[in-house]
């Protein structure tokens, strides 16, 4: 009978750490779970909310509205620069690490997945509207305007892509950028 006992009070004490709910955001918007990477790059963040307890409602009291979580205010942008001369110059790439999470065969587990980078190559950025870029076999070509947040846009035609260069706001210094291909493949460059 003593056994018991302390069985039911060990339920009792961990049943609400169970209780936790939560939501994956990139940069201040919420995205579904299934999201590995956000489009600058980075992994989504996943922020727990504890579960409320569903309180019995009267039939007389009108309904209660649950109040949303609060969503993190997204960090703000530097003002676009019209100035390109620190795009120019050599830049050394590389494709970043990553680290994911993928269902186990195990319920209630998830196997933890760590990938090294890789060093990709030279990119130089020429102030006369060309580039080269010793990445896989090596490619060159020229470069236009883009937007405020990717000025630069390589054209590339091995590849046949446009690569977009923009600063790494995390790196105030204006030694490190991101070339981002607007989809899926990016990497990272520093002086």
């Amino acid at each position: 009978m003593k056994i018991l006992k302390k069985q039911c009070v060990a339920f009792l004490l961990f049943a609400p750490l169970s209780a936790m709910a939560g939501t994956y955001f990139c940069g201040g918007n919420i995205v579904p779970e299934s999201t590995r990477a956000c489009p600058d790059g980075s992994i989504p963040v996943y922020k727990s909310v504890p579960m409320q307890p569903v309180q019995p409602v009267a039939p007389q009291n009108p309904p209660v509205q649950p109040t949303p979580p609060s969503t993190p205010q997204p960090t703000p942008k530097p003002p676009p620069s019209t100035d390109l001369s620190i795009y120019f110059g050599v830049w050394q790439t590389n494709v970043p690490g990553a680290v994911w999470t993928s269902p186990s065969t195990t319920p209630g587990y998830d196997n933890l997945h760590v990938s090294t980078g890789a060093v990709a190559g030279n990119l130089v950025i020429k102030a006369n509207g060309t580039y080269t870029w010793a990445s896989y076999g090596g490619k060159s070509g020229k470069w236009v305007n883009g937007d405020s947040e990717y000025p630069i846009v390589l054209i590339d035609t091995v590849e046949n892509r446009q690569w977009k260069v923009g600063l790494d706001t995390h790196h105030p210094d204006g030694q490190h950028i991101y070339i981002w291909d607007g989809n899926a493949y990016y990497y990272n460059g520093k002086r």
